[in-house]
């Protein structure tokens, strides 16, 4: 049996992948609170975590062209850094993600159905939308990425529709008020540079399907700035727009702010869209974990990092199922938890500061790798090298150490966020150690390209680096 994937994905699925996280029922909670702490400033805000995320994703692509794994940021850490850094990168970036602010999507989408039909229930909404997604991806991802196609464009084009409109004041509900641009000051503004990223965190999630990625090289890179971009525009129009419509104070304390924007927008039809859209959006990001993170967990397992049973491949559908049921399971957290917004936030912006570290090794991989392997053929090639690099990890130091305006929730956020991160270094240390695996001793690059190319690990040999050219 073959454990093998299997390219399937062209540039609009790739596409649809990376925003499908990124444009989530989170996001949209995110989004209108922002406007309100903010004001319509945090176009700035938003506009420098674009940048910074571009950035962020020259590092993928680079990284990702020329190692095309489905382990993407564990692969990539094993060859510079080695496999503790390899399991901190991946368990703090997106396990963390995935038990913290993931599973906080189905419960999104049940609350904000909850909201315009007060009698249903949230928790059988977040189960229906879970139990979906699980079937979707077990089938295939030839499936998976034709979903994804169509709830992503339902969603931006639908955000973008909505905020043109308002803004240009057609067919509006109520009449616009005026807004100061930046009533809170350029300070606020700044410091919530991580409310803007989270806008756009999750872009490299194709990263981690290359190997399902028709022209890895040249589709990868495009996906991922054409999907930020996209994204940036979308949800500056629709925030911009709820804004003038509702008051910023109104926006910041609301538990469903893109519902009472939409609302105030568009009177009753609007809420109605809106709770479609925000299902819609929980729906894509909960598919998007489901398919990018078990493809993570497959090729730290392929490693020898995780236990074996995440390398099985189903026969059949050639998709990891060890790795998406625990995802899925993961994902049912919120059943177990008493939900509040706060909690959300927190959990949230706790995400966010585990998952800019592992942005800082992404761009710190970089670097490495560039003065190792100077000479392996690089199909997309970090412009202005390492500018770009120094850059990102500062701004992604800057957000973490800003992470939120008010001391109180700060210390809430670090402290989950450092939970966490100590209960993946036990881990980590714990399993490296059982398995007498060197703590940070890297992956020569042709030993990883020999691995990809075998249907076991065991059974690989090392090869050259000219060889692996």
């Amino acid at each position: 049996m073959s454990n093998e994937l299997i390219r399937t994905l062209g540039f609009w699925r790739a596409f649809s992948t990376c925003t499908g996280l990124v444009v989530a029922g989170t996001t949209m909670v995110t989004l209108g609170y922002s406007m309100g702490l903010v004001g319509p400033a945090f176009i700035v805000s938003a506009f420098i975590a674009m940048i910074v995320s571009i950035l962020v994703s020259f590092s993928y692509s680079e990284l990702s062209s020329f190692m095309p794994g489905a382990g993407m940021i564990g692969d990539y850490t094993m060859v510079a850094m080695g496999p503790f850094m390899a399991i901190v990168s991946v368990l703090g970036g997106y396990i963390v993600l995935v038990s913290a602010a993931g599973a906080m999507e189905s419960i999104t989408a049940g609350l904000a159905a909850q909201s315009l039909v007060p009698g249903i229930s949230a928790t059988f909404v977040a189960v229906v939308l879970l139990v979906l997604f699980l079937a979707v991806n077990l089938v295939g991802v030839g499936v998976f990425g034709s979903v994804q196609v169509f709830t992503t464009g339902s969603m931006i084009i639908g955000t973008s529709v909505m905020g043109v409109l308002g803004l240009m004041e057609w067919g509006t509900h109520t009449d616009p008020t005026q807004v100061p641009f930046n009533p809170k000051g350029w300070e606020v503004v700044l410091q919530s540079l991580a409310l803007g990223i989270w806008l756009f965190v999750g872009i490299e999630y194709v990263a981690p399907m290359a190997e399902e990625v028709k022209e890895p090289e040249k589709t990868i890179p495009k996906a991922m700035l054409f999907g930020l971009l996209t994204i940036f525009v979308a949800d500056m129009l629709f925030g911009q727009a709820i804004a003038r419509y509702v008051p910023l104070d109104v926006l910041e304390s609301s538990t469903a702010p893109q519902v009472d924007g939409a609302g105030a927008l568009f009177g009753q039809a609007g809420k109605i869209f809106m709770v479609m859209i925000t299902v819609l959006a929980s729906a894509s990001s909960i598919n998007s974990h489901m398919a990018a993170v078990p493809r993570m967990l497959y090729g730290l397992a392929r490693e020898g990092l995780l236990p074996r049973a995440f390398t099985y491949v189903h026969p059949h559908f050639r998709t990891p199922w060890v790795g998406i049921f625990s995802v899925f399971l993961l994902l049912c957290i919120p059943f177990m938890l008493s939900i509040s917004m706060d909690l959300i936030a927190t959990m949230i912006l706790a995400s966010c500061v585990t998952w800019l570290l592992s942005y800082v090794i992404a761009q710190i991989n970089v670097m490495i790798l560039r003065k190792r392997y100077p000479d392996v053929h690089r199909p997309f090639s970090t412009p202005f090298f390492p500018i770009p690099q120094i850059v990102g990890i500062a701004a992604c130091i800057y957000m973490i150490v800003t992470i939120h305006p008010e001391g109180a929730m700060k210390a809430q956020i670090y402290a989950i966020a450092g939970g966490f991160m100590t209960i993946i270094i036990v881990y980590a240390v714990a399993w490296l150690k059982f398995k007498k695996i060197p703590l940070f001793t890297p992956t020569p690059l042709g030993s990883l390209y020999a691995q990809h190319n075998t249907t076991s690990p065991e059974d690989s040999a090392p090869v050259t680096e000219a060889s692996a050219r």
